[in-house]
């Protein structure tokens, strides 16, 4: 008995000193070093004090059963690249008979590792894969970002967190990407998914690795925490978003101090996005700001060229940079065909070139795996992808090299980077198409009567109109000229009117919206107004009475007269123009949609 005794005593002094020189090897004991943790130094990480800019990849590790069995060889590949961060899935909720992924994406995202399978039942199993993969991952020198719960329904996400708080609606699969967005909103305020939320923020920063014996919070090789994946808001209802990302990076920070945090919004397309974009990352809590981009079904971006993306880049590192944050690409995809007569590698070395150049902190790409079925996916078990892995070795060494570099002067001026795209067009001032209707009145008034369509300039971030109406959505201006005059007249006022409305996102509650449009005549600004929507068949009719005497001075020489409608980056309300003709029913009075009137 003795002899079993020191036997068994024996074999468990091995397997502790087994298990401590594999704790030794991936991480010290003792004391927390805080020097080895990711930190921020405005624009920059720093590690130790030292600058570090990076490649990083999404690696599919977690759900599909090849892929988790290929783990090691998925993590070696990487490290083998120059890859030095990784993104992983920390999440996933519910099981096979509850909310998932729509269509063809359910072969990428099966319901069979979860993390939780519902409230107050965890999955161990997935926790100590999970454990795995951040050990593995630090034997590889590579960091792991943990990505804490996902907007999208291939891991759960937050319809299936809505559904445990019995809301059922928010999944449904008559929407696009079978999410009700206006009900899955609710993720932000309700008080029960909150909770779990919160529940499962302290469950991975309290975790205890199984193998390593380091809590999460303490484990310098996991980069940071990401609060979601791309998460969504209904236009008009960013402060719900704020607040939820406010209550939980103040959570998680309590629980972890040592970890930089992100919220996880996917970026912006518009100068009005952008402002909620930048009011979200300048929180206390968030430490770095985060961009996702697809060109290819994204085409609101209109990014349609590797000259385009690199404007895109640029805009989004100028945003980051005027907050003195460090900006992570989280996510870049580009199918092996390619997109607009550009080859997937040429996408490839323009958006890594292009975030070198840009001075990002890091630009991370979907997804390396070892599947070469999977969509967006980079593989390395074949030699398809080889020009492409080639691509991001060379990136990653131009990342090192480059690490201590400032970011490029021409970034660092933010009023040359507020709207993020615009389109122009322009004709001259004595094209027919706009010239006005003239009248001489009997008090030698002269009105100038223009349809809406007369314009002669129009910049802004998206551009419409047709018979009886043209618009500008977001951030520019519609401009119409009043033509010069052989005659000289005493001019005592200038007034404008003109019938303008919000040119609203395709999901706002016309409620909500608003714009503001500033008055600009011959270049002086002479006002804005606040512009709601308007009733059904009441127009609102907007009126600027404009006196100074420059401006009055060129309409007495009988000078052209410049009349511009501006919805300028600095305005509160940035919802663009749309001039029309009247609503059916109105009486106008032959009164037209813009008409600038100039008095004795």
């Amino acid at each position: 008995m003795l002899k079993k005794v020191l036997v068994i005593a024996a074999l468990a002094i091995v397997v502790s000193a087994a298990f401590l020189l594999f704790r030794d090897r991936t991480h010290p004991t003792g004391s927390v070093r805080t020097d080895e943790f990711v930190r921020t130094r405005g624009s920059q990480f720093v590690i130790a004090g030292k600058p570090f800019r990076f490649v990083g990849a999404n690696v599919s590790v977690m759900y599909r059963d090849e892929d988790r069995a290929r783990m090691p060889e998925t993590l070696r590949q990487a490290s083998q690249a120059g890859i030095r961060v990784v993104r992983v899935w920390a999440s996933g909720e519910g099981g096979p008979n509850d909310v998932g992924p729509v269509g063809a994406d359910s072969a990428d995202w099966p319901r069979i590792h979860p993390l939780r399978w519902a409230p107050g039942k965890w999955n161990e199993e997935a926790f100590v894969h999970l454990d795995n993969v951040i050990a593995e991952a630090g034997r590889n020198k590579l960091l792991v970002q943990l990505c804490l719960v996902n907007w999208w329904r291939d891991t759960g996400g937050v319809t299936q967190y809505l559904r445990w708080a019995g809301i059922t609606d928010a999944a449904d699969e008559k929407f696009e990407f079978g999410i009700n967005t206006e009900r899955a909103m609710l993720f932000y305020t309700n008080e029960e998914t909150r909770r779990l939320y919160r529940e499962h923020l302290e469950k991975l920063a309290t975790r205890r690795n199984s193998l390593t014996g380091v809590l999460y919070r303490d484990d310098p090789n996991i980069f940071g925490w990401e609060l979601i994946n791309e998460a969504q808001a209904v236009t008009g209802r960013w402060e719900e978003r704020r607040a939820w990302i406010v209550e939980m990076s103040g959570y998680l920070k309590s629980l972890d101090p040592n970890h930089i945090i992100a919220p996880g919004d996917w970026g912006y397309r518009t100068a009005a996005e952008r402002l909620e974009w930048l009011r979200d990352h300048q929180l206390p809590n968030i430490d770095y700001c985060d961009v996702h981009h697809y060109p290819r079904p994204d085409a609101n971006s209109f990014v349609d060229s590797p000259k385009a993306l690199r404007e895109f880049i640029e805009n989004r590192a100028a945003a980051a940079f005027l907050l003195k944050k460090p900006l992570v690409f989280g996510e870049f995809g580009m199918d092996v065909e390619g997109y607009q007569g550009f080859s997937q590698v040429d996408w490839y070395r323009a958006y890594l070139e292009s975030n070198v150049a840009a001075g990002t902190a890091g630009a991370m790409f979907w997804i390396l795996t070892p599947d070469q079925a999977r969509g967006y996916g980079v593989t390395y078990s074949t030699d398809r992808d080889k020009a492409v892995l080639a691509e991001i070795s060379r990136a990653a060494k131009m990342f090192a090299a480059l690490a201590t570099a400032d970011p490029p002067e021409r970034l660092l001026n933010a009023s040359h980077h507020s709207v993020p795209r615009q389109f122009v067009w322009s004709r001259t001032a004595n094209d027919p198409a706009t010239q006005p209707l003239m009248i001489v009145r009997e008090d030698k008034s002269i009105l100038y009567r223009f349809k809406p369509q007369m314009a002669t300039s129009e910049r802004f971030e998206k551009l419409g109109g047709g018979p009886g109406y043209i618009w500008g959505f977001g951030v520019g201006h519609l401009e119409y000229t009043v033509p010069a005059r052989v005659d000289r007249r005493r001019v005592g006022e200038i007034i404008v009117r003109a019938h303008i409305q919000p040119v609203l996102p395709i999901d706002a509650n016309p409620e909500w919206i608003r714009t503001r449009v500033t008055l600009f005549v011959n270049g002086k600004n002479c006002g804005s107004r606040l512009i709601p929507v308007e009733p059904a068949s009441q127009p609102l009719i907007q009126e600027w009475r404009v006196d100074s005497y420059l401006t009055r001075l060129s309409a007495m020489r009988g000078q052209a007269i410049a009349i511009r409608f501006a919805v300028t980056p600095d305005s509160d309300w940035l919802y663009g123009v749309n001039i029309s003709n009247w609503p059916e029913g109105y009486e106008s009075h032959d009164a037209k949609p813009v008409e600038v009137q100039v008095r004795r």
